[in-house]
């Protein structure tokens, strides 16, 4: 008897350990939390390697209904003292012990159970992994793609300044030489005012000069006029002298 209490401790046990597997499998589980949360008539079930007898009433001395193997579920209609009413699957209602019956299906049944479920979570969480893993490759791709971009960008960057600052130099090169052309507009207004000034006094000049030119020339031939008469009249004397002197010299060489 002690060796049977022992043992069905360790089922127990066990059964416990598998209940709470179950609970936080449920727990976790998309939608198991939304389940737990719905509100169901309390449910019980045959605790492990068990025969209970169900009994039109509560206690021993009860008419026996019908003999429940482990895990057979049943929904709880009552409660009185150490006793539970119940009603099977089939519809049969009657009374048994509480200590006989888990809130959850025990281990013998839903161990089985409860390995389908690890493997189809070993499976989705495969697929998951899987997923990731594609995902993470993806991931690492578009960073490369994004970095690869970056570059370029940086590339393009440095490229554009490189050419800004080559416009900023030609533009700081035409605006002084654009100054430089200006200063030198001005210089050249001052020039051409001053080549007008100058223009106009060499046509003064210019017209002086020949006024005195042609003073200069009639001068000249008025110069000219003069030694041309001062040389005749010197003659017609030289002329008249030595015909005076040659009538003198035979006046006296006659006497």
């Amino acid at each position: 008897m002690a060796v049977t209490r022992i043992i069905r401790r360790k089922r127990m046990s066990t059964m416990k350990s598998l209940t709470g597997l179950l609970l936080f499998i449920t727990l976790i589980w998309p939608g198991g939390a939304v389940l737990a949360a719905e509100a169901q008539p309390e449910t019980r079930y045959i605790s492990d390697t068990l025969i209970v007898t169900l009994r039109d009433g509560p206690g021993p001395s009860y008419t026996p209904l019908k003999a429940l193997k482990t895990g057979t579920k049943l929904t709880v209609l009552d409660k009185q003292d150490h006793y539970l009413q119940v009603q099977t699957a089939s519809g049969v209602t009657g009374w048994l012990k509480a200590q006989y019956t888990i809130p959850t299906p025990p281990g013998a049944i839903e161990a089985p159970k409860l390995r389908g479920e690890l493997n189809r979570l070993v499976l989705t969480n495969k697929h998951l992994s899987q997923k990731i893993k594609s995902l993470k490759d993806q991931l690492a791709q578009q960073q490369a793609t994004l970095q690869d971009a970056n570059n370029k960008l940086t590339e393009q960057d440095s490229a554009e300044q490189t050419a800004s600052r080559e416009l900023q130099d030609k533009l700081e090169a035409i605006t002084n030489k654009y100054n430089e052309l200006l200063a030198q507009s001005q210089d050249v207004i001052k020039l051409e005012k001053s080549h007008e000034i100058l223009t106009k006094t060499y046509n003064t000049l210019r017209q002086q000069a020949d006024k005195l030119r042609q003073e200069n020339q009639e001068l000249i031939s008025n110069t000219r006029l003069y030694w041309f008469l001062a040389g005749g009249g010197i003659f017609l004397i030289g002329w008249l002298i030595g015909k005076v002197s040659l009538k003198k010299k035979r006046s006296s060489l006659s006497l």
